[in-house]
């Protein structure tokens, strides 16, 4: 079944997902905010807004801030769970930045953190976080992107020192890994098992998907895990390079939510184990690598015999939007409202007898086209109002069950990605001020971005090959020699009793 989702760092994409999820009722949590005094989601007020307004780029609700050495900060107070604490070293640094010889070391790095440093040798980071009920994988683990890496622990912090202890391995991890060649050779095995595993249907799927959209970029070729050679071969000379480089205090940020009495302390501890730390003198600018757009559609066929179903991708890669003002924030809430609409026509479609979602039919290819054509009824987009609004309402109704590495992962990408963070209530009132305004018109507008000229690329995956590329051109061919005719038929959805039976039993 194909839905629609939005990666906003680079692409916007049809792909496939689970539907369970997409059905038109949704239960909201009780709100709680009568019994507590606080404000109930329908008390929030409807507020009168300046669409120019940009957002602050300060966080929201949490102390942030910055060391003189560059190294950015995050701390915030959450009791979600009590006495444990989520701590996270966010660094800018990934695959992308690899030269040819580089491809994987990104990587390698990241699982050498955790076998040695300056104080810390024979993987005694393991054994003391485990020490303290921190299991490896579950409780400390990292992960290398394109863009970034990021490694994290989630501590108990009941005894003082815990706390301390946990955020000086994180300022061992910023500057002290120790790249020996002993250790290299000992980690190899366990770089080139996680390689073996990528190699899976799954793997080989997702790399012909990325290496499709993100063809003539530096992203293409460098995806994460690397190349088998590089990770057999590459020296420990190699790995120090790319430590020295590109480790350093201004692309770094310390991340600590938890069960904290106060966030001083915790910032003092930050202080105290990375403010003595040097900035580089002439640290070389994180380059930009952008996918460029094509007009062409790109098409790939992908035959993978253990695939366990059928799948079709349609992408559209788009350049990356910033919330900056209220009215970025409602042009968002637009897209939303797309995906969701659109969404609901392919879970509808799904429910069919023979759902034409597979190989080369029209019917997975045409709903943009649909769209363009005539459009999103209203009572379309009020039914995906309705799931918005209960969404946004259930957040705020549980804004004081947040576990602390919700708030950990959303200011992560504050850092990485520049997201804004206004905080539950203004966003809750965003909500409810701009939803219900916006028509059906302006979300049928969003299709008029998405022609197959506009950076699109397609991908069939199925197990046994029963169509070729030229197959799927001549359908999107056909779709749009049938779309400049307006031969394509506008969309009927299903029609919804509003009583169960057609006549009511009598009383009794």
């Amino acid at each position: 079944m194909a839905l629609v989702s939005e990666d906003n760092s680079k692409t916007v994409s049809l792909v496939s997902e689970d539907n369970s999820n997409t059905g038109e009722q949704s239960l909201v949590s009780e709100d709680k905010s009568k019994k507590t005094g606080e404000k109930s989601f329908r008390s929030l007020e409807i507020l009168k807004l300046d669409m120019d307004k940009e957002f602050d780029k300060q966080p929201f609700g949490v102390d942030y801030g910055k060391l003189e050495n560059g190294l950015v900060y995050y701390v915030k107070c959450n009791s979600k769970p009590k006495q444990r604490a989520a701590l996270s070293l966010a660094v800018k640094v990934g695959s992308v930045l690899e030269e040819e010889d580089e491809r994987g070391v990104a990587h390698i790095v990241e699982h050498l953190a955790f076998s040695a440093t300056k104080k810390y040798t024979n993987h005694n980071i393991v054994k003391f976080l485990e020490s303290i009920g921190a299991e490896f994988g579950a409780c400390q683990n990292a992960s290398t992107s394109e863009d970034e890496t990021i490694y994290e622990l989630f501590v108990p912090i009941d005894k003082p020192e815990l706390l301390s202890e946990a955020i000086e391995v994180l300022a061992e991890f910023s500057s002290e890994i120790r790249l020996a060649k002993e250790d290299l050779e000992k980690e190899r095995g366990a770089v080139m098992e996680e390689y073996r595993k990528d190699r899976d249907a799954d793997g080989r799927i997702l790399d012909d998907y990325w290496t499709l959209v993100l063809q003539g970029s530096k992203y293409a070729e460098r995806l994460p895990i690397g190349l088998e050679n590089v990770i057999k071969t590459v020296s420990c000379q190699t790995l120090k390079q790319f430590y020295q480089k590109w480790y350093h205090m201004g692309n770094m940020a310390v991340l600590a939510v938890g069960d904290f009495s106060d966030t001083k302390s915790v910032i003092e501890l930050i202080k105290t184990h990375f403010g003595h730390k040097h900035s580089a003198l002439d640290p070389p600018p994180i380059p930009q690598f952008p996918v460029p757009s094509h007009e062409d559609p790109r098409f790939s066929y992908f035959v993978e015999p253990e695939a366990s179903e059928s799948a079709v991708c349609i992408n559209y890669t788009m350049p990356v939007v910033e919330l900056k003002t209220v009215k970025d924030y409602k042009e968002m809430l637009v897209r939303c409202l797309f995906r969701s609409a659109l969404n609901r026509r392919f879970f509808r479609i799904s429910r069919r007898k023979d759902p034409p979602y597979f190989s080369c039919s029209i019917g997975s290819y045409s709903l943009v086209a649909r769209v363009r054509l005539h459009g999103f009824t209203e009572r379309e987009i009020s039914v995906c109002k309705a799931r918005l609004m209960s969404s946004i309402e259930s957040e705020y109704i549980e804004r004081d069950q947040v576990e602390s590495t919700s708030f950990q992962y959303e200011y992560t990408k504050h850092f990485t990605d520049n997201i804004v963070i206004i905080g539950i209530e203004y966003e809750a009132q965003l909500y409810k001020s701009l939803l219900p305004d916006i028509l059906a018109s302006e979300v049928s507008k969003i299709a008029e971005t998405l022609w197959t000229s506009c950076s699109c690329s397609i991908q069939i995956v199925e197990p046994h090959a029963s169509a070729t590329t030229d197959d799927m051109k001549n359908i999107v061919m056909k779709i749009y020699k049938l779309e400049k005719e307006s031969s394509i038929t506008p969309w009927e959805d299903e029609h919804v009793p509003e009583e169960i039976v057609d006549s009511k039993p009598n009383a009794g």
